[in-house]
This record gives structure tokens, sequence and C-alpha cells, in this order.
């Protein structure tokens, strides 16, 4: 029987599918945590400009800012991910 004497060699590495998985997971953290921070930053930022008639500033700022801290959070917890995290083989 061939798999008597242990695993195979491609049978030892870890799944490839997991990091994808873990990088997905953090694309979306980053992406929560990016729209949160971006939108507050911006909200605050607008107001300090143009001033606070009527919060038509910070609703700008967090317009602008929720999709572009989403997309860019996205981006970078995924690239970070996939970039730095490298699984360890399995032993044996």
């Amino acid at each position: 029987m061939p798999w008597s004497r242990g695993a195979r060699p491609h049978q030892r590495e870890p799944a490839l599918i997991l990091r994808y998985v873990i990088a997905l997971l953090a694309a979306a953290a980053g992406a929560l945590i990016g729209a949160g921070v971006l939108a507050m930053i911006l909200a605050i930022l607008f107001t300090a400009i143009w001033g606070a008639f009527e919060g038509s500033a910070a609703m700008g700022g967090v317009t602008v800012g929720l999709p572009l801290g989403g997309i860019i959070g996205f981006l970078i917890g995924g690239w970070l991910v996939l970039h730095f995290w490298r699984p360890e083989k399995a032993p044996g």
C-alpha cells in the first residue's frame, strides 16, 4: 500500500486556500477599519475647512470617506497578508 509509509510530499504542505481565506478576512477587516477612520478624518477636516453649517461639511466627508476608505482598507489588508504572511510547512 503506497500510503502506509506516511504522507506524500505534497500532503505535508499547508493548504494554499487557507492563505487566501485569511487574506479575504483581513481585507474585510481593513475595509471596515479604513472606512471608519477615513470617514472620521475627512469629516473633521472638511468641517475645519468649510465650517459646521448644519453638518453639511461633515456629511460630505463621510460621503467621500466611507467608500474611499473601504476600498483602500480592503486593498491594503489583503496585500499585507498575501505579501508578508507565509504559512509554515508541516514537520516531516
